[in-house]
């Protein structure tokens, strides 16, 4: 694409600093370097109009994980890490209220709960949460309160984990293990009040930018983009799962997840955040009418990268769901359907790191973007600034 005398001396002039993705994690990098160097040209990419991984196609849960995810944790990574990883959640949630602001997100804590029906997996994983009972709390309890207890209008003594006999009757659960220190926020508002931030802090913010590929220059990077080549000091790559056709050996793959949402009954569904089979199948109150329900990438349906589109495919998922959710909740229709990205690997830590000098990347948030973004965006800018 040709560019003018204005686009090449100012507009698109060498940036000092690059963040490539305008999701929670590259927005908040990109915040965090201009509010620490005000002098420096911070540009942020972003190939969609809004994004196309997962910041705007979210659930919108403020969540740490519920016991049958932190099991699964715990298997994968032991007790010491998995409390690394809760305390990271906690305190990355933290960071994003302290970034834009409760109001802004429009966070409501209303609590979350994990639901068990009759089935024999979720029979087993009942007695797994009986017999690890105390060790979760134990886990989770210490960096919930350290991180969240100067935030939460109801945190006190509350534990981790709750056992809920009444929330249980009323969606026809076995159990329901209440999860207090959840709670909710606005997704939209959230990347609104981002958008405001970083306009307000003069970081140069591009959608329609796609980013092809980088390689090295004598003055840093060379970013090779739809609207020609970009020059940069340094980069920052937040494109979460979507990351490998810029910098290989990441042990990060992209994984979709179906989105849908239904409108229903008034009263149908009681506020709150729900995790279902370990996470995989989650449900949330938008308002008195509606009910978002998504998740299923542990059935194996496979989607092509955006902008690439598998109707029949999303068509047999989507009908999955919608049985799904009938076992909770009776829906009258679907009024939105979407696809979301994740980035996922062997175990929930995100990769942080330098992969040659100057090429930093922040990716792999393993589902947790909205409680762990702002907090890895925040060591992302540190170790961009740093270097």
């Amino acid at each position: 694409m040709p560019t003018g005398y204005w686009e090449t001396e100012h507009l698109l002039r060498p940036a000092d600093i690059t963040v490539v993705g305008a999701g929670i994690v590259g927005m908040s990098t990109a915040l965090h370097v201009k509010r620490a160097r005000p002098e420096a040209l911070v540009r942020l990419l972003e190939r969609a109009p809004l994004s196309s991984g997962g910041t705007t196609r979210n659930a919108g849960f403020a969540c740490f994980g519920s016991a049958g995810e932190w099991l699964d944790d715990l298997d994968a990574v032991g007790p010491h890490a998995l409390q690394g990883l809760i305390r990271m959640r906690a305190e990355g949630l933290a960071e994003l209220i302290r970034l834009l602001g409760a109001e802004a997100l429009g966070l409501r804590w209303t609590g979350g709960w994990e639901l068990l029906s009759p089935s024999e997996e979720d029979t087993q994983l009942l007695d797994r949460i009986h017999a690890h009972w105390k060790t979760l709390q134990d886990l989770a309890g210490d960096p919930l309160h350290a991180a969240l207890d100067h935030l939460h209008p109801a945190a006190d003594a509350r534990p981790a984990l709750e056992w809920d006999r009444d929330r249980a009757e009323a969606l026809g659960a076995t159990h329901a293990i209440h999860l207090p220190w959840e709670g909710m926020i606005h997704t939209g508002n959230m990347v609104a009040a981002f958008h405001r931030a970083l306009d307000d802090a003069g970081v140069q913010r591009l959608h329609g930018v796609e980013v092809k590929g980088v390689s090295s220059s004598p003055s840093g990077w060379t970013l090779d983009t739809n609207v020609g080549g970009l020059h940069s000091q340094r980069i920052g790559l937040c494109t979460n799962g979507l990351v490998a056709h810029l910098v290989g050996g990441l042990e990060v793959r992209p994984v979709p997840n179906r989105v849908l949402v239904l409108r229903v009954a008034p009263g149908s569904l009681p506020e709150g955040t729900y995790h279902i089979d370990r996470g995989y199948l989650y449900m949330r109150t938008l308002d008195d009418r509606h009910v978002l329900f998504g998740g299923g990438r542990h059935w194996g349906f496979e989607l092509p990268l955006p902008p690439g589109r598998d109707e029949a495919t999303e068509a047999q998922w989507d009908d999955r769901l919608l049985a799904a959710s009938r076992h909770w909740i009776q829906s009258e229709e679907v009024t939105h359907r979407w696809t979301g990205w994740l980035g996922v690997g062997p175990d929930r830590r995100p990769l942080i790191g330098e992969s040659q000098p100057g090429l930093h990347h922040a990716v792999r948030m393993g589902g947790m973007g909205v409680a762990i973004g702002a907090q890895v965006g925040r060591e992302l800018a540190a170790n961009l600034l740093k270097a």
